[in-house]
């Protein structure tokens, strides 16, 4: 299985998503040496968008961030962590995975 890690030898910070909570778990519990500043393990909170930077330090990505991204400007590596470690060579995001009409109406959907 192909590690975050090894995207840091040529990137500074690689946002990484998330399509469950189970997903985040498992990247928490396979990629060794990342961590939320200096909060204990038991403390931290899985999300759908985390910043992972070289330097080992990781943060939540705010959803509008992430979604703005997309409508160009220079940003970080997009990966969608499920297709990197299963191997697709095409595992960049080219689309946000979320609806914009949910974050300006409360409602799903697109």
């Amino acid at each position: 299985m192909r590690k975050i890690k090894e995207l840091l030898k040529s990137e500074e910070t690689v946002w990484v998503y998330f399509d469950s909570h189970e997903l985040c778990e498992e990247f928490f519990r396979s990629e060794e040496g990342f961590r939320f500043g200096e909060l204990s393990r038991d403390k931290w909170k899985t999300g759908h968008v985390i910043a992972v930077h070289r330097d080992g330090t990781m943060g939540h990505l705010p959803l509008f961030i992430w979604l703005m991204s997309f409508h160009g400007g220079d940003c970080p590596m997009k990966v969608d962590y499920k297709r990197f470690t299963a191997g697709n060579e095409n595992f960049l995001c080219r689309s946000s995975h979320f609806a914009c009409r949910m974050f300006f109406t409360g409602k799903a959907g697109a």
